[in-house]
């Protein structure tokens, strides 16, 4: 089953509080709400773009991929198992809110030098 996981991204964002974070991008409570919460059996194209240029990601990571039981049979090199997740996203703070400092600096250090600062 294709679903669409904004919580996922949020959380790796460090987004904490995704409804406020939906209604100051503009959506109104219920549409932001069935939205997070995946209760929507449509999602607009609009939507997809408009959340991936605020978010710098793909459509690809804001949906996920639960194969059910009449996917047994779909190879494992189906592409749509690049989409399918694994793990619950963690978010970068609570993975080095605990890190000695040095080692906190190194990664930021790392991140800098990724996003080219």
């Amino acid at each position: 089953m294709l679903t669409l996981n904004l919580q996922r991204v949020f959380k790796l964002k460090g987004i904490d509080d995704a409804t406020a974070y939906m209604r100051k991008l503009g959506y109104k409570r219920t549409k932001a709400f069935n939205l997070i919460n995946d209760k929507k059996s449509t999602v607009e194209f609009d939507d997809l773009e408009f959340l991936c240029k605020r978010l710098n990601c793909t459509p690809n990571d804001l949906l996920e991929w639960t194969p059910s039981k009449d996917d047994s049979d779909m190879p494992i090199s189906h592409a749509l198992h690049a989409i399918r997740r694994k793990d619950a996203a963690i978010g970068l703070v609570t993975l080095v809110e605990n890190l000695p400092l040095e080692q906190m600096e190194e990664v930021e250090r790392f991140i800098l030098e990724r996003t080219k600062r």
